[in-house]
């Protein structure tokens, strides 16, 4: 094929190259019909050709045949007029170094180009490829326009018989957008272990047709779900996994090698096999509301399945437990499994009382490790300080310290550092989103508890109600839905959450709000507005900009 979409023929028995064009029509390019040889020089219509095996075609538009009778690779100019560039007619073999065309070829049967314009020909008889160094004049793929990365989904250890999560998040730090459909992300898998249902082979691979990847947001799904058969024999399997963009490997963090440990899970034991640690501490100015994170693991993620057992959670000093706790597996085969506790709070809010099984490993819908998310908040009288008397006795299991810090002001809202981190672009009428990133002065804990947060529209746009939030610097991903309500016909956004960062695992670096937004249909195209603003709490307005595209 050329660019223009027109298909070449080697006719090899009629001795003729014929071309088709996109509508349809076919046309004699170079042979009369007859096998032969004519001098070069003269027009290609005109010249005998001998048994045309193979075409291919430079930049210009230049043909190439393998003219497997006559022992030559014969060139046509774009002005039709043909000559040879490899080949002397005789049939054999000449040592390498010459000139191509004082050599000898015998039945070459195949042609092709490389980026810089060397000729590789498939020497049939000969029983060789050769190369004819700067043949052609080719234009060089211009180099990627982004740069992409990968953030890491995968499982330090799975059991034989179940199925994981195992590729990367591909992400782009600029400076230009990647069209989806020249990313390829290739994973190869680990001898003994199977991809997803449909696939067939060790190496996968998945491109992005129809996606855009912006710079500095989103992400393309490059994960694949693998399976590990229940015969698979204990030990570490090793996958690498390639990210490619235009053809190419990204010179940039291209490449991952891939360890996972595949174990024989033992027979379920109780709750005394749990690994139970306070995942994070909450930090809470008095009279606010927070949450903490209570993890339940297993070692070697070994299968646990206690049954229903009472687990008694008693506040640090300073703190009650105010309402509904939740847990959530976030790194099973079907997504987040997620619900509610069932619970009793007794002793003015001192003591949490929750009956529930805290089963880990078991099946695809409980890969460990299981967090309890407990709300607490601080008593309004509490005193400024980090109180360790908490406990957590979770069955037959050795009872487990609980923390929890009421903090001054230093730890409320004013330390927050808020940025617009994408500006939203959208047509008259249509919707768009844009991200807001939270992080706190010199990354310190701040946990201001549930707060009010007014966002204002810039002038010309309205919000769509629709926002949410995100932990991407941690692993697992955590995300969810903001509380939000709309006002003053969706100018004005309020969302009543607890902006945390930095105060445990889940919570690191920074807090991405990810907000919908759409364009008035009176708006004006080509105008920009700054004068859009977030107020979080008494922290100082930030100014938000939105441009109609």
């Amino acid at each position: 094929m050329d660019a223009a979409g027109n298909l070449y023929i080697a006719d090899s028995a009629n001795q003729r190259v014929r071309k088709v064009t996109p509508q349809g029509t076919i046309t004699t390019v170079a042979g009369t019909g007859t096998a032969g040889y004519t001098s070069d020089g003269g027009p290609a219509t005109s010249s005998q050709l001998n048994t045309p095996a193979y075409v291919t075609l430079d930049d210009a538009g230049n043909l190439y045949i393998a003219e497997s009778g006559s022992q030559r690779i014969r060139k046509v100019t774009t002005d039709g007029i043909i000559t040879t560039v490899a080949g002397n007619g005789t049939a054999g073999y000449v040592d390498d170094g010459g000139p191509a065309t004082a050599t000898r070829l015998y039945g070459p049967r195949g042609v092709a180009l490389d980026r810089a314009g060397n000729l590789y020909i498939a020497d049939g008889d000969n029983n060789r490829v050769r190369g004819v160094t700067a043949v052609a004049t080719m234009t060089p793929p211009p180099p990627p326009t982004a740069d992409l990365y990968g953030e890491i989904v995968s499982s330090p250890s799975v059991q034989a018989g179940q199925e994981f999560d195992l590729g990367v998040r591909i992400k782009n730090r600029g400076p230009d957008p990647a069209d989806g459909r020249y990313v390829t992300v290739v994973l190869t898998l680990a001898d003994g272990l199977r991809g997803p249902a449909g696939t067939t082979g060790s190496r996968l691979s998945r491109t992005f047709p129809g996606q855009q990847l912006q710079p500095q947001q989103g992400s393309l799904d490059g994960v694949f779900r693998v399976t590990v058969p229940g015969d698979t024999p204990p030990g570490q399997y090793t996958f690498t996994l390639e990210i490619q963009y235009g053809g190419d490997l990204n010179l940039k963090d291209n490449t991952y090698t891939l360890p996972v440990i595949v174990v024989v899970p033992p027979p379920p034991t109780d709750e005394r096999a749990l690994t139970i640690t306070q995942d994070t501490v909450p930090q809470v100015a008095p009279g606010q509301r927070t949450a903490f994170n209570v993890k339940y693991d297993s070692a070697g993620s070994q299968p646990v399945n206690p049954g229903d057992i009472v687990q008694r959670f008693t506040a640090p000093s300073g703190f009650v437990f105010p309402s509904q706790p939740t847990y959530a597996y976030y790194n099973t085969a079907q997504g987040v499994i997620s619900g509610n506790l069932d619970y009793r709070i007794e002793d003015g809010g001192r003591t949490l009382i929750v009956t529930a099984n805290p089963h880990v490993n078991t099946t695809i819908s409980d890969t460990g490790p299981l967090y309890y998310t407990i709300p607490i908040q601080a008593r309004p009288d509490a005193a400024a300080g980090t109180f360790q008397n908490g406990s957590a006795s979770v069955g037959r299991h050795t009872p487990v310290q609980l923390t929890g810090t009421v903090t001054g002001s230093s730890q409320n809202e004013t330390a927050l550092r808020v940025s617009q981190e994408s500006v939203p672009q959208a047509a008259p009428g249509q919707a768009a989103t844009f991200n807001l990133e939270i992080r706190s002065l010199d990354s310190r804990p701040v946990n201001p508890g549930t707060i009010e947060q007014r966002v204002t529209a810039p002038t010309g746009f309205a919000f769509t109600g629709g926002a949410s939030y995100g932990y991407y610097y941690v692993q697992p991903a955590v995300t969810g839905n903001l509380d939000t309500r709309l006002e003053d016909g969706g100018r004005t956004l309020i969302i009543s959450s607890n902006p945390h960062v930095n105060t445990g695992t889940t919570d690191k670096t920074a807090l991405i709000y990810t907000i919908g937004i759409r364009a008035l249909a009176d708006a004006k195209p080509g105008t920009r507005s700054d004068d859009g603003k977030i107020a979080i709490g008494r922290l100082a307005p930030v100014p938000l900009s939105a441009r109609v595209s």
